[in-house]
């Protein structure tokens, strides 16, 4: 009986590691297409990723990275309005399933930038940069999204008198 649960145990294991170090290899192929420009192809490793290895410590990364690509316009046959949905969608998507990681932080952040200066969404860049205050209070970001939350909705030459009446 020990040595079937040890065969067990040592399969599991095995099995395990070597999923690690597939999602790996996958996650530097990816980076690897990204950093060649091929950005079709490096989405679909990230997706992969995702898909495949949920729980990997690169799915973070993956979604952060699909979120950067749509965000910079990087992905060929979409328009730029749905890349910047795409965008918004894929940090959303980081924030929900790793909202305890630095990542999930600064997608929540960033899901409300892009809302609010790409797509002029303001009801819900308001709604994603008080979420991130209220979570986020201490992080590095929280000065710029309250920033971000004071000046909603106003013109450049709106918070540039606001700024020159508060000095």
């Amino acid at each position: 009986m020990k040595k079937i649960f040890l065969f067990i145990f040592t399969l599991i294991f095995l099995f395990s590691a070597c999923s690690s170090n597939k999602d790996n290899e996958l996650y530097e192929s990816a980076n690897a297409k990204l950093k060649a420009n091929n950005y079709a192809e490096a989405l679909k490793d990230y997706k992969k990723i995702i898909d495949e290895y949920p729980n990997s410590d690169k799915a973070a990364e993956s979604f952060f990275a699909i979120a950067v690509m749509y965000h910079m316009y990087q992905i060929p046959n979409i328009s730029k309005d749905e890349s910047f949905k795409k965008a918004v969608e894929y940090y959303q998507k980081c924030y929900q399933q790793f909202p305890d990681e630095e990542k999930g932080a600064k997608a929540l952040f960033m899901s409300g930038f892009i809302l609010a200066n790409e797509i002029n969404n303001i009801d819900d860049a308001r709604l994603a940069y008080k979420k991130f205050l209220e979570k986020y209070s201490s992080h590095e970001l929280a000065p710029q999204a309250k920033i971000e939350l004071d000046n909603l909705g106003k013109t450049p030459e709106e918070i540039l008198q606001n700024n020159t009446v508060k000095k």
